[in-house]
């Protein structure tokens, strides 16, 4: 994949061609965070196509007039992707690096008691829809937003696992959010419509809140995907286990559902929290970060799903390293004792 700088110093732009706009304060945000990101990673001279974008954006200026934002970000690939913007967000980590190639714009807006909410992406993995935004009110709602929405799948009520939203300020009064739809996690979809119902955003400083009616309705399209069914042993300790069930392969991650087992009545009778996490590299050594999707559990077998970034084009092999972490409820944020199973290793099937 190109990197960012190489693709603006393929464009050929004439500034004659457009229109000079007065061009809000969310859109300078957006440009001038995203130049700032791409200059600091490279410090050799800025060809033809860096060169006419800062003219048009005007660094450092407290009033910008110049190219047509429209026009302008159509011929700039993700200048205005909110996906780039959250694939640097600890929320996500660096799972969602990437997705703004795969991304499919949106172009809904909704005003409700002075508050604007535009859905600007969409991308569904066929376990997950991922939704992107900008909320413009009225007031400062602080640096971030909790969100009270609902989402369900072809209007069926908790036809969802759950929902996730991470709202950040980029300007003044002017915000961008990222929302993960979560279906039933042994679901898997091709296509469906979603119902997106939002009723409230409140400031957590201060409980400031504001209300209204932002409804929409979001067809997606599943990207490509494949599902390869996992036929290799579990990984057994102590009556703990891990299995590793299905890996859903798509251009720009992939996705885990395993199952563990925890049979040890001493360890259940000594802590209150017992779980596990899957290390993971490839077999030529490249590690992977995660992201926890959910989990299901029944007496003692739990399933869950988490999501991968990008699989590397050359691994041909997955080393899973299942830890089983104990916890107790007077301290849930730190392990009193871990135990790591056996590895577990699948051949990659393309």
């Amino acid at each position: 994949m190109k990197k960012l700088f190489d693709h603006f110093n393929e464009i050929d732009i004439n500034l004659h061609e457009y229109e000079e706009v007065e061009v809000s304060d969310f859109e300078k945000a957006q440009l001038k965070k995203n130049f700032k990101q791409l200059k600091k990673g490279h410090t050799q001279k800025w060809k033809k196509g860096i060169a006419a974008a800062c003219l048009a954006i005007g660094i450092g200026a407290t009033s910008l007039v110049g190219l047509s934002y429209t026009s302008f970000a159509q011929d700039i690939p993700f200048v205005n992707s909110i996906f780039k913007l959250f694939s640097e967000d600890k929320h996500y980590g660096t799972t969602l690096v990437g997705y703004d190639e795969f991304a499919e714009p949106e172009n809904m807006v909704i005003e409700s008691n002075g508050t604007k909410i535009a859905i600007t992406e969409k991308l569904l993995d066929s376990k997950k829809l991922y939704v992107s935004y900008t909320i413009e009110t009225d007031q400062d709602l602080g640096p971030i937003i909790l969100m009270d929405g609902s989402f369900t799948f072809n209007g069926a009520k908790d036809s969802l696992f759950n929902a996730e939203h991470s709202i950040q300020k980029i300007a003044n009064n002017k915000y961008a959010g990222m929302t993960t739809a979560i279906l039933p996690l042994s679901y898997s979809i091709k296509e469906g419509t979603f119902q997106f119902n939002i009723r409230e955003l409140s400031n957590p400083e201060n409980g400031e809140v504001v209300q209204g009616t932002w409804d929409f309705e979001i067809y997606a399209e599943a990207s490509d995907t494949y599902v390869q069914t996992v036929d290799v042993p579990k990984s057994e300790k102590d009556n703990l286990y891990v299995e590793i069930n299905t890996i859903t392969y798509t251009p720009y991650s992939f996705i885990l559902n395993y199952k563990q087992g925890v049979h040890n009545e001493l360890l259940k009778e000594k802590y209150n929290v017992i779980y596990s996490e899957l290390l993971l590299k490839d077999d030529l050594g490249n590690t992977y970060k995660s992201k926890f999707n959910g989990g299901v559990g029944y007496l003692d077998v739990t399933d869950y799903m988490i999501t991968f970034g990008h699989l590397h084009p050359d691994a041909k092999t997955l080393i899973f390293t299942p830890v089983f972490h104990f916890k107790n409820l007077d301290n849930i944020y730190e392990s009193v004792e871990t135990m790591q199973l056996d590895d577990i290793i699948v051949d990659i099937e393309r």
